[in-house]
């Protein structure tokens, strides 16, 4: 494929990626950086974004830059004079692609000023419903700049220092050398607590796999989940979970790569269990899952069949109760949960008579 502009291959030298927002945005932008990393193979690729993001670029780029860094905020104005600082970070780049929100182009504007030969504005809307896969949407800036595109699902590379701190957290639980063989990792919360089912679900579906397939609950909570930390508590008491509370990300990856199973709502943490291969169970409400789900291998998703789900962003936002949510039941969420844990597992295998009822049920995938 021919890039556009005759710009050779060889001749970039040093790329940037600008890449702000939530933590499942970055992970669908991973993409991006494999793409230009194939397409660029001799040239530095860097990624701006919110620096708890940056460590899951580990092994797609070769610097990160966080997006606090004094002065960048000039680039949001065009009345603003571009600080000397900025001018020389980012004049080094021969191409530049942003995905900034950048309604009236002052940014791209002003990256012009610097003199970046080669930009591309990444960003399109969300306020209606998309027309295609997010990470479609991602790569088809590139794509019409003649670069070549490669849509493999994203795919987070762990260090050997995450995989030792995840064995490390494994192994300074009590009776962890008894533990058991299933280990499900569940993690209540999201951006909006409108893509959220019940906590009362969720407390009850880990209870019954605490209770029914012996296993051991990891609990992954986070600043939005502040809301719902005291539903929480009673469970915490009785099971005794595994608390997780705002990890690193690169830790937690690691965490969630040895979990058996993972269950959550449309949340960046759920891009974040796909993407390390995680068999994961992704519940989607006012959300559609073929737009903003994982494509990763491994991932089963329990789309809401209320009338209205899914809904656009608009509709989301006037909506007085997440009743789409509500509607998934827990014997469906129970049902695709154990359609995910290996059949080998220990605690299936022996003589557990409660989950093999549930299993020989009409119902059961």
């Amino acid at each position: 494929m021919e890039i556009k502009r005759n710009i050779l291959p060889k001749l970039i030298k040093n790329i940037l990626v600008i890449r702000n927002g939530a933590l499942g945005d970055f992970i669908l932008t991973l993409p991006v950086f494999n793409s230009l990393k194939k397409a660029f193979p001799h040239a530095r690729i860097e990624v701006m974004g919110n620096p708890a993001n940056l460590a899951l670029a580990q092994g797609y780029v070769d610097g990160v830059i966080p997006s606090n860094i004094a002065g960048l905020y000039t680039l949001y104005d065009l009345r603003c004079t571009i600080p000397q600082n900025m001018r020389q970070l980012l004049g080094k780049f021969d191409l530049v692609i942003s995905y900034n929100s950048d309604s009236e182009g002052h940014f791209i504007q002003n990256l012009r000023r610097i003199g970046i030969p080669w930009i591309i504005n990444g960003t399109f809307s969300s306020k209606e419903k998309l027309p295609s896969p997010v990470s479609e949407l991602l790569l088809l800036p590139l794509k019409k700049e003649g670069i070549p595109i490669f849509s493999e699902p994203p795919r987070i590379n762990l260090s050997h220092l995450d995989r030792k701190f995840a064995q490390r957290f494994f192994h300074s639980l009590p009776n962890s050398g008894n533990k058991p063989f299933i280990i499900i990792a569940i993690h209540p919360g999201s951006g909006s607590p409108k893509k959220c089912w019940p906590i009362e679900n969720f407390i009850q579906l880990a209870s019954w796999t605490n209770q029914s397939l012996g296993a051991k609950i990891i609990l992954i909570t986070g600043p939005a989940e502040n809301h719902i930390t005291k539903s929480l508590h009673p469970f915490i008491e009785s099971y005794k979970p595994m608390l997780i509370d705002k990890p690193a990300l690169n830790h937690l990856a690691a965490i969630l790569e040895k979990s058996t199973v993972y269950v959550g709502n449309d949340s960046g943490i759920t891009h974040l269990s796909a993407a390390v291969g995680t068999p994961t169970l992704a519940l989607f409400g006012p959300t559609d899952y073929r737009i903003w789900g994982p494509k990763n291998e491994n991932v089963k998703f329990l789309q809401s069949s209320h009338q209205c789900a899914p809904c656009s962003p608009q509709q989301m936002a006037r909506c007085p109760k997440p009743n789409c949510m509500n509607s998934i039941s827990i014997d469906l969420v129970k049902k695709a949960l154990l359609s995910l844990i290996p059949r080998s597992c220990k605690s299936l295998s022996n003589n557990n008579t409660n989950a093999q009822s549930f299993r020989r049920e009409r119902h059961y995938v």
